[in-house]
């Protein structure tokens, strides 16, 4: 996206990025809720189903509802492994015991483990004040997982979960994707085409995936209304409509204030994670997440 924006933002572009955010801070809670009827591999195809149609009617609008190129196939068959099949999909598997709350805290602190790995690996410079700021985020994560949660109010409700670990992992694995992107993937493609293809890619990985460990189809015929309503959730929106929003407030948004914007993304997650799932939070987790925005905002200081 070109750094200079085409028109000054209005209110709807502001409920726009706000809803983009809130739907994705109900990702993992939608998760946690549907995983109590279905398995992972089960949901992780169904949201990759729902969300193809509502990304193909984007680049309908988009004017690139097209077959990609040769060029252009390997970028998008990784960034539909990796970037959307993989990372998705072990999310879901860590959602069975992991907590909500402590999930998204986990992911909007990736930013400086991504500042970490493009120090080690493409040998871009770390200041003393964002090496500062790495050290709080830190701090921050560890504070909010030790301490954040409640104990025996909810399902692994504190840290130590099997989920818990395999969370931290995608972390991981969103930072080295978001390093290789940076290194090596185009940056040209349409938004809309680019993440279009990406989950129609994913679809067919999650699809072989589930025969693969024999996932049980039957299962679907049993899913209550929350159940069905958490699926497209998590397909139409939050793996659909919120890309398409998100692309369309980059058009308008400095990337600098956006990031910002998704710091209200943990918290209203906690927020719809306390009534969806019922999980419930110290003052400690308070403490933690001011110390990951300060410490976020520290690295990206220039």
């Amino acid at each position: 996206m070109s750094g200079v924006k085409s028109r000054k933002a209005s209110m709807t572009d502001y409920i726009i990025v706000l809803a983009t955010v809130t739907i994705w801070g109900a990702s993992f809670a939608s998760t946690k809720y549907a995983l109590a009827q279905a398995e992972p591999s089960l949901i992780l195809l169904m949201r990759f189903f729902f969300a193809v149609p509502v990304l193909a009617v984007g680049c309908h609008f988009e004017g690139t509802l097209r077959l990609p190129s040769r060029e252009e196939l390997p970028s998008l068959l990784f960034m539909g492994f990796q970037g959307i099949f993989f990372h998705q999909g072990i999310q879901a598997v860590a959602m069975k015991t992991a907590g909500a709350g402590n999930s998204n805290w986990m992911m909007v602190a990736s930013p400086a483990l991504v500042a970490v790995l493009g120090w080690i690996f493409l040998k871009e410079k770390i200041t003393r004040t964002g090496a500062a700021g790495l050290l709080l985020a830190a701090a921050g994560v560890a504070l909010v997982l030790a301490r954040g949660t409640v104990n025996g109010t909810a399902e692994s409700s504190s840290f130590g979960s099997v989920g818990d670990y395999i969370m931290l992992f995608s972390v991981l694995n969103w930072a080295v994707f978001l390093i290789i992107s940076r290194k090596y993937l185009r940056a040209s493609l349409p938004p809309a085409f680019s993440i279009f293809w990406e989950l129609v890619f994913a679809f067919f990985f999650a699809l072989a995936a589930s025969l693969a460990v024999g996932t049980h189809f039957s299962l679907i015929a049993a899913f209550s209304l929350q159940t069905w309503l958490s699926i497209i959730f998590l397909g139409a929106l939050s793996s659909g409509l919120a890309y398409l929003f998100w692309y369309k407030a980059l058009s308008v948004f400095p990337v600098a204030k956006l990031v910002i914007f998704q710091f209200l993304q943990p918290i209203a997650g906690m927020v719809i994670s306390y009534l969806l799932i019922g999980e419930r939070y110290t003052l400690w987790l308070a403490a933690g997440a001011v110390m990951i925005i300060c410490g976020i905002c520290l690295v990206n200081k220039r």
